[in-house]
């Protein structure tokens, strides 16, 4: 029996809390607080929102400003390696022009080598001596 006695007094005691606003009426004081605190929080979510979005633009600023950096770093490295692999194109040309001078040079002076020995008996008139046989068909070249 103290056992249902106390359980109905703990039950009662704990169930007044709850219906006292109900029997006594809100506080005044209570309300305006809670109407303050709401509009706190209501304000304070409206400016995390606006500076969430504020850092949300900033970051697709840098992001943006990144990209192009990149784009513009990435077109000066094409035209700088272009400009770079046509100048050595053309050094590698003018290498190979003069390579071929000096061997069509070489060539002339093997002739001319070759035909030295019998030059006094030949008649350079005719085309037969060592100048006659070599120049004609351009093996004394001289490019530079």
């Amino acid at each position: 029996m103290r056992f249902l006695i106390a359980f109905v007094a703990v039950l009662g005691y704990a169930s007044a809390g709850l219906i006292a606003p109900l029997v006594y009426g809100a506080n005044a004081g209570d309300l305006q607080a809670a109407a303050t605190d709401a509009t706190v929080a209501a304000q304070d979510n409206a400016r995390a929102i606006g500076e969430s979005q504020a850092r949300a633009a900033e970051a697709v600023i840098q992001h943006n400003t990144e990209a192009v950096r990149q784009v513009a770093e990435t077109n000066r490295d094409l035209h700088e390696n272009a400009y770079w692999g046509s100048l050595a194109a053309s050094q590698n040309l003018v290498a190979a022009a003069q390579s071929q001078a000096a061997a069509i040079n070489g060539i002339a002076a093997a002739r001319a080598a070759q035909l030295a020995p019998i030059a006094p008996l030949a008649y350079a008139g005719y085309g037969y001596g060592a100048h006659g046989l070599v120049a004609p068909y351009g093996l004394g070249l001289r490019a530079w």
